[in-house]
């Protein structure tokens, strides 16, 4: 396992493009980011400004969100809503995945119950981003009442219907704030995780702020046989 930074959470004072030069000044050469655009669809220009502000920096980008929609009125993806928004989304996402080695894409479903058409249309999502070589990640979410994915139970379960080219975000704050037994998701899934985050509780701040027991939850990882990356997505 080896540490990311997530520049969206982290840098969150400086603007979009001197994000990663930022983590790179901090002593991190590997990176995440949230959808760095304000709308689904941005133009050439910002995408190149944005790929850009990752090779300049010396960065490697290992995963991005793909759009979630006006994430500050409370949305939470708009597969299921906005179509053709996802797939402008999902178009770019992977395009700058291509161009910048980014293989995960953290893909929100959501409010509400996920429909029969939202599930057919992550599928075929997912299929399209396998055939790169890339992989839609599902992750529970807490804060969010009505978000239909908010355990590793929940995530495997949609996870298993949408097949290749979809795997699973751990977010343990999200997973300890909900409640579950990190332990025994560990414990029992924990080998399966394709992508991991952590932040402390209360607070959503640095490890070793608050009382989540993030050390022993990372030895178990690596127990169990986790080898991927382990991203701070913490509140400076």
């Amino acid at each position: 396992m080896s540490l990311a930074a997530n520049v969206s959470i982290r840098y969150s004072d400086v603007p979009v493009l001197e994000r990663p030069a930022r983590a790179r000044a901090d002593g991190f050469d590997v990176v995440e980011s949230w959808w760095p655009f304000a709308a689904a669809d941005p133009d050439d220009a910002e995408v190149d400004a944005f790929c850009a502000s990752i090779t300049d920096a010396g960065v490697r980008l290992v995963a991005m969100n793909l759009y979630g929609g006006d994430m500050a009125a409370g949305e939470r993806g708009v597969v299921g809503t906005r179509p053709a928004e996802f797939a402008d989304s999902l178009a770019i996402g992977l395009e700058i995945g291509r161009r910048l080695g980014c293989r995960m894409h953290n893909t929100l479903v959501g409010r509400g119950p996920v429909s029969e058409p939202a599930v057919e249309r992550l599928a075929d999502a997912c299929a399209t981003a396998a055939a790169q070589g890339s992989t839609l990640l599902i992750e529970p979410l807490s804060a969010v009442d009505d978000y239909p994915v908010r355990t590793t139970v929940d995530a495997f379960a949609l996870v298993s219907r949408l097949g290749a080219g979809s795997g699973v975000l751990a977010d343990l704050y999200h997973l300890a704030v909900n409640g579950e037994d990190v332990d025994a998701a560990i414990a029992a899934r924990g080998a399966e995780f394709t992508h991991v985050q952590i932040a402390d509780a209360p607070g959503r701040g640095e490890p070793g702020t608050g009382s989540l027991p993030l050390a022993r939850w990372l030895r178990a990882l690596r127990a169990v046989g986790y080898a991927g990356w382990v991203a701070l997505e913490n509140v400076p």
